[in-house]
């Protein structure tokens, strides 16, 4: 069984924002998810296929290793069929990222021959945070470089970089591998998410991020170790899965209340009333989700909630045997021009058939990406402001 960390570097965004979501998440079994299970099999690829290229595993050892590899990534797609992939897709998936590694390291070599690039790498930082450990998926020293890479297979939302705390813990754990051989004084850390094309990267001091480290990472560990840790209530309590965030009693107190302003008319909202609700209706329509799934968790697993019952939900019709029913059709006298249609497979589906590289290639200039409509976001949105009437003055 996988050791996991309390505080782990993975839930540091959530934890470092709201202590008490540590004690909340140890009311809670660990349950694995499908996406999850993807991203470790598509960690374990890429990480052979590094070795292969910049850690001289020879081609004996290698095919040792991805035949059941190979196996047991088309076995996970077999049983996971709605996901639609397989072993050639992820190979073809993770190879930019693999590109992108061992450029880096090459790189780094021409300025050290004797640079070392480590993959799957354990790395400790428990001087900051107690029993602090995690798995950093590329480590790349040289010289005076630190480069810590990491891989999200995930196709759900782009992951940045900047101001990441769980890529700056790798970071601080790489350093600590190798503070008494080098004497660093920058580091970079990048995030590499092939399927979204998204490659983002911070360079700090090393001074800037023991600081960090010291100044906000540990105090709040302490406050998630202590008996009474504090709850706040933010975007990380669904964008970083805590397991409670369904029953959490802050989180409830949050969405449904609203600050008063004061204002010329009683019967309207003030502008500072609209844009808190505003704010509170984001966390309302995430908080609705995960209420209605932690309470149906619980009315199945035996647990009445009052004046809440469970009934069948709408379904779909499907063909059982897409054979049997052509054949059954076409004898009862159709002709197969109206049971057939015929389209053009999607973008999604293209890219995949085809790989990323020649898919760009081959298809780049025929497709195109319209602007998108205008849509509310927070002021903490990373995203630059849209004004609809300059981009419209600009066409």
């Amino acid at each position: 069984m996988a050791e996991h960390a309390k505080l782990s570097a993975s839930s540091a965004e959530r934890w470092i924002n709201c202590p008490g979501s540590v004690h909340m998440a140890s009311l809670f079994p660990e349950n694995s998810s499908a996406a999850a299970e993807e991203g470790t099999l598509a960690h374990e690829l890429a990480a052979l296929e590094i070795s292969r290229r910049s850690q001289g595993l020879s081609k004996a050892e290698y095919d040792v290793l991805i035949g059941p590899l190979n196996k047991q990534i088309d076995g996970f797609y077999t049983q996971h069929t709605d996901l639609g992939g397989s072993f050639e897709i992820m190979a073809q998936m993770i190879e930019p990222y693999v590109d992108y590694v061992d450029a880096t390291y090459q790189e780094i070599r021409k300025e050290d021959p004797a640079a070392v690039i480590l993959t799957e790498q354990r790395v400790d930082f428990s001087d900051i945070v107690p029993q602090g450990f995690g798995t950093s998926d590329v480590v790349i020293i040289g010289a005076d470089h630190v480069v810590v890479i990491d891989l999200k297979y995930g196709k759900g939302v782009p992951i940045s970089a900047q101001n990441n705390p769980q890529i700056r813990l790798y970071a601080i754990g790489a350093i600590n591998l190798f503070d008494l051989m080098y004497e660093f004084h920058r580091v970079k850390m990048v995030i590499y998410q092939p399927r979204l094309d998204s490659v983002t990267e911070e360079e700090l001091t090393v001074f800037h991020l023991e600081n960090w480290a010291k100044g906000v990472v540990k105090p709040a560990a302490d406050k998630a170790l202590s008996d009474d840790p504090p709850y706040h209530v933010g975007e990380w309590c669904a964008s970083h899965f805590c397991p409670g965030a369904g029953a959490c009693k802050a989180r409830a107190d949050y969405v449904l209340a609203l600050e008063r302003h004061s204002g010329k008319d009683p019967a309207l909202l003030t502008d500072g009333e609209l844009g808190d609700a505003l704010e509170r209706a984001e966390v309302l329509q995430k908080w609705a989700k995960s209420l209605n799934s932690y309470a149906l968790g619980e009315i199945q697993s035996g647990h009445p909630i009052p004046g809440w019952k469970i009934v069948e939900g709408r379904s779909q019709r499907y063909y059982t045997d897409l054979d049997k029913v052509a054949d059954a059709a076409i004898s009862a006298g159709y002709p197969e021009a109206l049971i057939y249609s015929r389209s053009l497979i999607g973008i999604t589906d293209m890219e995949k058939l085809m790989g990323r590289k020649k898919f760009k290639e081959i298809l780049g200039p025929l497709v195109d990406k319209p602007q998108g409509a205008p849509k509310l976001a927070p002021e903490s949105d990373k995203r630059p402001a849209f004004n609809p009437a300059a981009a419209d003055f600009a066409d």
